[in-house]
């Protein structure tokens, strides 16, 4: 009867926690008439991509920094546009290319990167998947495992372990949607893992 008891009291704790994530959720994806409209209950909002685009463009301002900013809700279609002052084409595109990259793997655009600095996958067949191999691009997950959509950021020369693109999307993710996985780890190209050659960070980010 005890075990019964005890059981019966984690699943009403289980039942309690996830209703209320799926409640804390509802902040951030589209709700009400709109959501009916949509007949889809899971598209990141405005104000959600607002919050987390200005939460990255005042990072980048702290550090000194100017970035292009993209971000896509889970179908790909564009919600939030930023660029700094003084980008170029090449930091907007790259942003865009980043969060397409996620929205591709459902993973870190960083993730296409270390599979070519490892010599697990070429560039070019990356390329071919419509992957963009650099980092910049994170997904924006909700209830642990709910995909509502990606940013991608672009723009700014990275310093190893201090910032990047990268940094600067995990660093708005964090403060808009709450904590966030760690960043997969920086690797060193396959052909300077015996040499000095320069950690996966340092790789062109733009």
């Amino acid at each position: 009867m005890k075990i019964y008891s005890a059981l019966t009291a984690a699943a009403a704790v289980t039942v309690c926690v996830s209703a209320a994530m799926a409640a804390d959720a509802d902040r951030f994806v589209i709700r009400g008439d709109a959501a009916k409209q949509l007949l889809e209950q899971n598209s990141i909002n405005v104000a959600t991509a607002e919050a987390i685009g200005k939460a990255c463009a005042d990072e980048a301002t702290n550090a000194g920094k100017r970035v292009s900013i993209a971000i896509f809700d889970q179908f790909g279609e564009p919600v939030y546009y930023y660029r700094m002052d003084g980008q170029p084409k090449i930091a907007i595109d790259t942003a865009i290319m980043k969060a397409r990259t996620v929205l591709n793997t459902r993973q870190p655009s960083k993730a296409a990167m270390n599979q070519v600095l490892s010599g697990r996958a070429s560039e070019l067949r990356q390329y071919s998947f419509g992957n963009f191999a650099n980092s910049g691009g994170l997904p924006i997950v909700v209830n642990g495992n709910q995909f509502i959509g990606a940013i991608g950021v672009g723009g700014s020369a990275p310093q190893p372990g201090v910032w990047s693109d990268e940094i600067c999307a995990w660093r708005a993710l964090t403060r808009v949607i709450g904590p966030q996985p760690a960043l997969l780890p920086d690797i060193r190209p396959a052909a300077a893992a015996g040499g000095g050659g320069r950690a996966g960070n340092g790789a062109p980010n733009r």
